[in-house]
């Protein structure tokens, strides 16, 4: 009976050292056909607050999961206020490097390909909620560039699973409007920006996106 109770002590105890710190998890899910892969920032002590917030966090064009997620700096800002972040691969020819996103107009190899990457993010949410506890009602799109049209067409295909949008430095390119619901939208953009116009349309691009 002793034995049993030390084990039993150990476990719960094992159990609570692994949700009491930040988590990173790079992950893959099969969408149409094609492995998608994405990262995800779990911040600690997540099982204190319930279900938790999201915000999805699209890099830009000719960029991956990884350098956005060192770029952006919203880790520590999800450890502080307990929010899951979710950093998607787009796709390309070379493997997780120069990739896109299919935002409708744009960009590159994504749109080129009709790359279903409103399927994707509705599958990956739908994947990680079978084992974080993730609140539906509370999931935000940010994104840059490319990736900021990407949040747009989010918003547009899929109204009913994203709360909000903040965009950066990227407009919206989708191929249909309206939403079937309001979006709520804090759009960030420089007057100055070369590539995504502040005016609309699109300046040369940095670089082509092949088939």
């Amino acid at each position: 009976m002793r034995l049993l109770a030390a084990l039993i002590v150990i476990t719960a105890c094992a159990s609570v050292v692994g949700d009491a710190g930040a988590e990173d998890r790079d992950l893959t899910i099969a969408v149409s056909q094609r492995q998608r892969t994405y990262v995800v920032h779990l911040p600690p002590r997540r099982s204190e607050r319930g279900p938790l917030p999201v915000v999805l966090a699209f890099h830009g064009g000719g960029g991956n999961a990884t350098g956005f997620k060192d770029y952006a700096g919203l880790d520590a800002v999800a450890d502080r206020e307990r929010f899951v972040v979710i950093y998607p691969d787009g796709s390309g020819r070379m493997g997780r490097r120069l990739l896109t996103w299919n935002a409708g107009d744009c960009c590159g190899y994504a749109r080129d390909n009709k790359v279903d990457d409103v399927g994707f993010v509705v599958a990956l949410l739908r994947e990680l909620a079978r084992g974080v506890p993730l609140d539906p009602t509370r999931v935000y799109a940010t994104g840059h560039s490319n990736g900021a049209m990407m949040a747009y067409r989010l918003a547009v295909d899929a109204p009913e699973r994203i709360a909000a949008i903040a965009p950066v430095a990227g407009m919206m390119v989708t191929d249909r409007f309206p939403p079937a619901r309001p979006v709520p939208v804090l759009h960030i953009h420089s007057v100055a920006d070369p590539r995504a116009l502040y005016a609309g349309g699109l300046g040369p691009p940095f670089f082509v996106g092949g088939r």
